[in-house]
């Protein structure tokens, strides 16, 4: 008998079963290929990640002495491309004291620099205060703190995304997200509004400010904050942050 006249081995029923086997299998990998590529949700609990950010902050501000970092304003005004006011400040930060800034560079309108530009500066500066710091922390003292399950990817680094609400309003405080280096707890990026208005003259605004780590601590490297009043109208000021000089406490013995 030769190979052709051979009966066949596996008959139609027994191909079908074949098939339908590695028809599943095909499925099972796709579906296991498409779980590959989505975050793995985070282990830690809610606790421990609130403790981190909390560890964090608190090791950045009692490790660090002081620092410096140059800091350019620039001022939009109604969808402009062209600057309305810039300014660039050298400012140095030393713990016991808060924040001075010294003017280095200026041009524009001289009107907004100081309706607008200062205005920062003059709440950045009272924020820094030795008195006021503690109160401004993110930290879940002053904040219900809300990490979000999983994680995501942001500036090239995997974050959980955490949900701010304050505890009291503020100036200082604002309601907003907060996305924080799965690592080590440091602030990526932060985004919102403050939970009460800075004054009774401003509109309302909408901050975001993204970091860099710079000798393990996480440092402001650009921040937008977008705002709409009745005198100036829709306004987007920039900040960038660069030059940082970091010094820090030595180890204790």
């Amino acid at each position: 008998m030769t190979a052709s006249q051979r009966p066949s081995l596996m008959t139609g029923r027994s191909r079908r079963i074949v098939f339908r086997i590695a028809a599943c299998a095909v499925f099972v990998l796709a579906i296991a290929a498409v779980f590959a590529q989505q975050p793995a949700p985070s282990t830690k609990t809610d606790a421990e990640i609130i403790r981190g950010i909390d560890d964090s902050v608190s090791r950045r501000t009692n490790t660090i002495s002081t620092y410096t970092v140059q800091e350019q304003y620039t001022l939009y005004r109604n969808g402009d491309t062209t600057p309305a006011a810039e300014e660039t400040i050298q400012t140095v930060y030393t713990r016991a004291i808060g924040k001075e800034y010294t003017p280095i560079a200026q041009s524009g309108s001289a009107f907004l620099r100081s309706a607008v530009i200062d205005k920062v500066l003059a709440g950045e500066k009272d924020l820094n205060l030795a008195a006021n710091r503690e109160g401004a922390l993110i930290t879940s003292k002053n904040y219900d703190l809300q990490p979000q399950p999983g994680s995501v990817d942001l500036n090239g680094r995997t974050c959980i995304l955490v949900t701010l609400k304050p505890r009291r309003k503020s100036p200082h405080l604002f309601t907003g997200k907060m996305w924080i280096d799965a690592s080590d707890y440091t602030v990526v990026r932060l985004a919102g509004a403050p939970s009460q208005s800075p004054s009774i003259f401003a509109g309302q605004t909408t901050v975001a400010r993204d970091y860099i780590k710079i000798d393990g601590f996480s440092m402001a490297t650009h921040a937008e904050a977008r705002s709409h009043t009745f005198l100036f109208g829709d306004t987007l000021l920039k900040i960038d942050y660069t030059n940082y000089k970091i010094q820090q406490d030595p180890p204790a013995k």
